[in-house]
């Protein structure tokens, strides 16, 4: 259905798209699914993006008293419209018809709905870009450290295709795709955070880079894909640790490579405050020896998972001095309340850290050659 004629973005405004979606459903068999595309570059508003990604990701009614809805799996440019014309924003979503009895126990919030409006608001992304040393980057001791874990790659080379999961705004799929040469895929579940690296590779032009709103646990990616696999602080967030890594090495090319930095879990007593700070941020902290242990029964070789929470140590200490000092700017971005809770938060995970209740931890890991 094309979106032209249909201007989502009005249509949400004006509260119509209810319609629109309800007669999608009733036209739909369960499991069935339906592509909805919108041309967004007129306005290239990444709130746009947002939401009607938010709609149709939580949108509920009810079938013969059952309530269904739809099954959000990805949002996406259209490949032969930035061939063509160079636009970013021409977007498709892929929907699919499902019941969802469990959110009338739960009430209505899928984990990309939960993330985009707590930890990865618009004001937070901007919040954490200004704590993490500038634009593009929201992990820890963005660029430069970025490009220091990256080169831990054994033998990157132009033209090879990565697959970067939890791509956050996209600096470091840029930085592969600049620095290295590389064709990168970006994949995250915020849409408050693609949608502003659409905003980017729509101004930029940057063909080798390509991102996408999905779930690395629901979205698949062809065999065989990807020279390389990326993640940087993100799959904490994801309980099944070992399907994900399963589905890496589907996608990995024989001898690829996966690389992934990620919050662990210490051996100091929990305290309370840890307790509320993993629940808070819907974490699933494992110890190195556990990543080692799923990594390699899943099938990897030369397994490496190496303790970088010294780094981690410098890096927040390092990020919370330049916050206080550079505060009034800070204020006049983002105000009191996000001051206060990065300030809170750093602290915190200083504190964390001290315990030995947090660590960081990096993945590296080889797809045999004959898988």
């Amino acid at each position: 259905m094309a979106g032209e004629a249909l201007e989502l973005v009005e249509f949400l405004k004006e509260k119509k798209l209810d319609d629109f979606a309800n007669i999608i459903l009733q036209s739909l068999k369960f499991g069935g699914t339906c592509l909805v595309r919108e041309d967004l570059s007129a306005i290239s508003d990444p709130k746009d993006v947002s939401m009607i990604t938010e709609f149709f990701d939580t949108y509920r009614t009810e079938e013969n008293g059952v309530p269904v809805g739809f099954n959000f799996l990805a949002a996406q440019p259209i490949v032969a419209s930035i061939a063509t014309k160079s636009n970013y924003f021409d977007l498709f979503w892929v929907l699919e018809k499902k019941l969802f009895i469990d959110d009338v126990k739960t009430g209505v919030t899928t984990f990309r709905d939960f993330l985009d409006k707590t930890q990865y608001t618009t004001t937070s992304i901007g919040a954490y870009e200004f704590i993490f040393g500038g634009a593009n980057f929201i992990s820890p001791g963005g660029w430069s450290e970025n490009l220091r874990v990256l080169k831990r790659f054994k033998n990157l080379k132009p033209g090879q295709a990565m697959l970067d999961i939890g791509v956050g705004i996209g600096g470091g799929a840029r930085q592969a795709a600049s620095e290295f040469g590389l064709q990168v895929t970006g994949i995250d579940l915020s849409s408050n955070m693609i949608s502003q690296a659409l905003l980017k590779n729509h101004r930029d032009k940057d063909t080798r880079v390509k991102f996408l709103i999905g779930d690395a646990m629901k979205y698949d990616f062809p065999a065989n894909s990807f020279d390389a696999v990326f993640s940087r602080d993100c799959v904490q967030h994801i309980n099944d640790l070992q399907g994900l890594l399963g589905r890496i090495m589907k996608w990995l090319k024989p001898g690829g490579q996966v690389l992934i930095t990620m919050y662990g879990r210490g051996h100091g007593p929990k305290t309370d405050l840890f307790k509320q700070y993993v629940s808070d941020r819907a974490y699933f902290l494992r110890s190195r020896d556990e990543v080692r242990q799923i990594a390699s029964k899943v099938g990897y070789k030369e397994v490496l998972v190496e303790d970088m929470t010294y780094r981690f140590r410098e890096i927040l200490m390092a990020e919370r001095a330049r916050l206080v000092e550079q505060k009034i700017d800070f204020l006049r971005k983002f105000g009191q309340r996000e001051y206060d809770s990065l300030i809170s938060g750093w602290s915190a995970k200083i504190e964390f850290v001290a315990a030995d209740l947090q660590n960081w931890n990096m993945l590296i890991a080889t797809k045999p050659l004959d898988k």
